[in-house]
């Protein structure tokens, strides 16, 4: 080979290489002369350059499926979903790292928000016994005499309407009674209204536990309590009123020679008789009784 120009064959496969044609190959001789020498290179070289060039072209489209699955991957997250995850060949390489750590992240991630969600959701649960709470202290307090404990007159008349209501609509019985606890302002005069709120107190519940759950008690204003026995005839209405009115008898208050005695007027409700109408009748009945000497049951 002379020093001032390439042979033929190699200036060939240079330019081949130049061209991207790396599949292209000089013929060897095999007899380890020149010519065969620089085939044998060009060769070579072409052979470790189409390597590079397949291995760069297989990583960017592995690269690219890649990145199209990472955008996958995170807008499934971006709606919500954090079991999702990148699939691995676990070769170890660049790749296969970011792929890791996108699943990693992705599974932390979902346990952050999930914790959050846990967090909020018993913030939530919290606030919502709270307000159910302070929504049924204010109906308490609304409809509930703060003394007795039962209900307060205009909250017992709407429960009593209801009740008559429905006895009207199934023609069965509904009884109201009118009760007062007697000597009332003897209690006060000579105990104290310590005493007086005592005696009203326990009178109430005597009278409560003497009563089913689906009767009405409540508070009519001074010593006064009304009770509404639905599905009640006057009879059993008369038998439980009277066991009531017993147990009144036997409540003792905190000054020992102070004593309690209740008496009461009782009514079956008439066919198209107004609620105002029976408890004006009740009424009549408990001061009948009141007349006829307290501590007792007037049955009108």
């Amino acid at each position: 080979m002379s020093d001032d120009k390439l042979p033929p064959m190699l200036v060939d496969g240079l330019l081949k290489l130049c061209e991207g044609d790396f599949e292209h190959r000089l013929p060897r001789t095999g007899k380890r002369d020149e010519e065969d020498t620089i085939a044998f290179f060009v060769n070579s070289i072409g052979a470790e350059l189409g390597h590079i060039i397949e291995r760069t072209r297989a990583q960017e489209e592995r690269l690219s499926r890649l990145v199209d699955k990472l955008s996958e991957a995170l807008l499934a997250v971006a709606a919500g979903n954090f079991a999702v995850q990148v699939e691995r060949d676990f070769s170890g390489d660049s790749a296969d790292v970011l792929a890791f750590l996108v699943n990693n992240t992705v599974t932390e991630l979902g346990m952050f928000v999930a914790e959050a969600q846990r967090k909020a959701d018993q913030e939530k649960a919290r606030l919502e016994e709270l307000v159910a709470e302070r929504t049924a202290a204010l109906e308490r307090l609304a409809t509930t005499d703060v003394l007795t404990g039962a209900l307060n007159r205009r909250r017992f008349l709407e429960l009593a309407e209801q009740e008559l209501a429905r006895a009207a609509r199934y023609r069965h019985p509904l009884c109201l009674a009118m009760l007062d606890l007697d000597h009332f302002k003897s209690i006060n005069d000579r105990f104290g209204h310590a005493a007086g709120d005592e005696a009203l107190r326990a009178v109430a519940d005597v009278v409560r536990g003497g009563l089913r759950t689906v009767d009405l008690l409540g508070r009519y204003g001074g010593e006064e309590l009304m009770v509404a026995l639905p599905e009640t005839n006057r009879d059993a209405a008369s038998i439980a009123l009277e066991r009531i009115r017993t147990q009144v008898a036997l409540i003792r208050l905190t000054p020992p020679d102070a004593s309690v005695r209740v008496s009461g007027g009782l009514v079956e409700m008439l066919a198209g008789e107004s609620l105002e109408a029976g408890l004006r009748r009740a009424d009549a009945a408990l001061y009948q009784a009141k007349r006829s000497g307290r501590n007792r049951l007037i049955v009108a």
